[in-house]
């Protein structure tokens, strides 16, 4: 070969190598291009959500996987248990939600920025692992569970003291309640692995426990009757057997701690229509009238009797102006709403409890506490003075023919009484306590005349203008 035909050759071959770059230029590029927008139109190659593979999927096929997983996904049951009960429902019933759309976004993300790399995702793809976001509306949780807290919750007892109708002492035990947790069967649910194929979640129950439990009860040592009393009334007067049954079922079941104070007043309150009290006799300004409350001071009697063979200490008690016929002379309680009150206080170490018993004819106040502390006591009243009215008061009506005179109220005498608590051990008298006196004053007879004479006699005249 010569030299000129090696010059020739030269270029030539430059001119190759050129069209070579040039050609392999052309067609990296079209690979790069083309790579571009694949991952911008696609999900890069070697992604898979909740194991499905979206490589190379678009958007909307990725989409339409997702949505076909979602709808298996919370279909599924889940069986919610609470001892021996058991529910089910779907997980979206329960208000649980597959966040797809966030996870697709994800994946759909080109995190390649150098051309190695990109190529090797696209020839060498590795696998990259993503899983859907589970959510819970707890508004709907809360609205889906409500039979399920209804069968399972229940407040919470307390222990009760029971009188049973023949007088024996029984505790009623406390009960437990259940309170369903809904803010930590939120997060029970939340942490539940719900791509199992068994789903199952034990219900977060509180147990609530009663403000009385029987250990409380038993610490009042209340185990027996201590005391009681009894009286009888008219049944037939309807009124006054209203207001007795009234005032004794206000006493009914009071509890009376160590050194408590009991007062009648407080307790049974006012004397109004409202409360149930109706009009009947009672003594005003030592005669008898109609009011409302008549016969409640039998109740506040016989609790009197009861509470003194109980033991108790009578702090205020005060005997009726004219003697009454349903205890002995001495042995009464007298009651007037903001005037006079029956009060006693509990001197025992343990609790007491009253009960009354209102039979057709009869109330009875039993004192029931630890029977250890009953004592024998046997209470006596006896009169010291009988004083008779010394006077007949007569009243002038011009409706009665002259010197015609009715009976308006038969004279009533009055007494002087004193009264006291004996106590006894073994039969023997260990102690005697005197009881507060007590005075019933007389009342003279009242008469009403008709006038003799055209004169009036002052001293009837007198008298109609002090009653």
């Amino acid at each position: 070969m010569t030299k000129q035909s090696k010059g020739a050759g030269l270029p030539f071959l430059i001119g190759l190598l050129g069209l070579v770059a040039l050609v392999a230029g052309v067609v990296s590029g079209f690979w790069i291009f083309q790579l571009n927008h694949a991952e911008a139109q696609c999900i890069p190659p070697g992604i898979f959500v909740e194991g499905i593979d979206l490589s190379n999927l678009d958007r909307r096929q990725a989409a339409a996987k997702l949505q076909q997983y979602e709808q298996t996904l919370l279909s599924k049951q889940i069986q919610l248990s609470y001892q021996d009960q058991a529910w089910h429902m779907t997980l979206q019933e329960l208000g649980f939600m597959a966040k797809s759309d966030e996870v697709l976004n994800l994946a759909l993300q080109n995190n390649f920025s150098l051309l190695q790399q990109r190529l090797q995702a696209y020839f060498r793809p590795v696998r990259r692992d993503y899983h859907v976001t589970i959510e819970i509306n707890k508004e709907q949780m809360t609205k889906a569970l409500e039979s399920v807290v209804r069968s399972i919750e229940r407040p919470a007892r307390n222990a009760e003291l029971v009188i049973s109708d023949h007088g024996r002492v029984m505790i009623q035990p406390d009960q437990k309640g259940y309170q369903v947790n809904l803010e930590q069967v939120y997060k029970q649910l939340l942490n539940t692995d719900i791509r199992q194929a068994s789903i199952q979640v034990n219900l977060a129950v509180n147990e609530l426990i009663a403000d009385k439990t029987t250990a409380d009860i038993e610490k009042l040592r209340i185990n027996g009757k201590i005391a009681e009393f009894t009286t009888k009334f008219d049944a037939n007067n309807v009124n006054r057997t209203v207001n007795i049954r009234t005032a004794a079922a206000r006493i009914n079941g009071v509890m009376l701690a160590p050194g408590q104070e009991f007062s009648f007043n407080k307790v049974v309150g006012e004397r109004t229509g409202k409360a149930g009290y109706r009009p009947a006799a009672v003594i005003v300004a030592n005669k008898f009238e109609e009011a409302l409350g008549g016969g409640i001071c039998q109740v506040s009697t016989t609790l009197y009797n009861a509470i003194l063979l109980a033991g108790l200490t009578p702090v205020e008690r005060h005997n009726h102006s004219l003697a009454i016929g349903y205890v002995p002379l001495g042995r009464d309680a007298a009651v007037a709403w903001q005037q006079l009150d029956f009060k006693f206080k509990n001197t025992l170490p343990g609790h007491l409890y009253l009960r009354t018993v209102v039979t057709s004819d009869a109330i009875t106040v039993q004192v029931f506490g630890d029977t250890a502390a009953k004592k024998d006591i046997v209470v006596r009243s006896w009169v010291t003075e009988t004083i008779m009215p010394d006077q007949v008061i007569k009243e002038y009506d011009p409706a009665l023919p002259p010197g015609e005179e009715v009976t308006v109220a038969p004279a009533y005498a009055g007494f002087r009484a004193k009264a006291e608590r004996i106590f006894k051990e073994n039969g023997t008298v260990v102690k005697r306590e005197a009881l507060p006196d007590s005075y019933y004053q007389p009342r003279p007879k009242i008469v009403k005349v008709g006038q003799k004479t055209e004169q009036t006699d002052p001293n009837l005249q007198a008298v109609e203008t002090e009653f």
